[in-house]
């Protein structure tokens, strides 16, 4: 006696699944030092003896206090491209700190700053941001 419907000879169809996921880039790898204008970049070394040069690794290069705090202000736009570094602002930037009652990054390198700002003259807009 022969049955007749569904047999062997059926093909196999691959079940139907979600294609294959794209590896998540991380987020948030801004690079902030990369906001810093070339007069940024020479108060630091004058303030901390760092230097920040352009394709500066955060990760490798373990940046003073200083550093960061400048970078984030240009990066977030409190400093706007190409806007000078003044002593009022930097005092101005230490006393945000201390009202918020945290601790000041700026604090251990501000004389020295403000020495440099003053013996350099008057800041005017760079241009290379």
């Amino acid at each position: 006696m022969t049955v007749s419907g569904l047999g062997t000879a059926r093909t196999h169809h691959t079940p139907i699944s979600a294609p294959p996921r794209r590896p998540q880039v991380a987020k948030n790898e801004r690079n902030d030092f990369e906001a810093l204008t070339t007069s940024d970049r020479e108060l630091i070394f004058q303030s901390t003896g760092q230097r920040v040069t352009p394709g500066f690794d955060p990760a490798k290069d373990k940046p003073t206090s200083f550093a960061t705090a400048l970078a984030t202000e240009r990066a977030i736009g409190h400093l706007a491209p190409g806007q000078p570094v003044t002593a009022v602002y930097l005092k101005d930037l230490h006393h945000r700190y201390q009202r918020a009652s945290a601790p000041s990054p700026i604090g251990p390198y501000l004389d020295k700053a403000l020495a440099y700002l003053a013996q350099s003259g008057p800041r005017r807009i760079d241009v290379s941001a």
